[in-house]
């Protein structure tokens, strides 16, 4: 657990974790509105080679896709009730030569891949953020 973190540790923390995913990574991004998912996401593409101007919230678009040294699949799932994920092609971002990243992954119901990264974000203040970072994959490793 990472406690009190500022967006520059947050950057810092990014780039750790992109030298722990690989192809066909998926990261499930928890927390509220506000809590930093996105200003991580950013930071991990510029972590992974790519644009992070490039980076915005898909809340409207759904899924954002940025090129990258890997191609990054943004998901963002708070606007959707459950049927809607259901109809949701959502294995066709689980691409095996990218990474897939999902905010808002409880809605995500039966779809939830057997191995995946999670990372929770909490809101402390403004400028300051408590992160957990978990791995279905070998939990050994947080």
């Amino acid at each position: 657990m990472f406690k009190n973190v500022d967006e520059k540790k947050i950057r810092d923390i990014s780039k750790e974790f992109a030298a722990m995913i690989s192809k066909g990574s998926v990261v499930l991004l928890q927390g509220d509105l506000g809590a930093g998912k996105t200003t991580f996401v950013r930071y991990l593409v510029e972590a992974l080679g790519g644009n992070p101007r490039m980076v915005t919230s898909p809340t409207f678009t759904i899924v954002n896709e940025y090129d990258a040294h890997l191609k990054v699949y943004h998901v963002d799932l708070f606007r959707l009730n459950e049927w809607e994920v259901e109809e949701l092609p959502i294995e066709d971002y689980l691409d095996p030569d990218g990474i897939t990243l999902i905010e808002w992954p409880e809605k995500l119901g039966n779809h939830v891949p057997e191995e995946y990264f999670k990372i929770e974000f909490e809101f402390v203040d403004e400028n300051h953020r408590n992160i957990k970072i978990s791995s279905k994959n070998d939990p050994s490793r947080f």
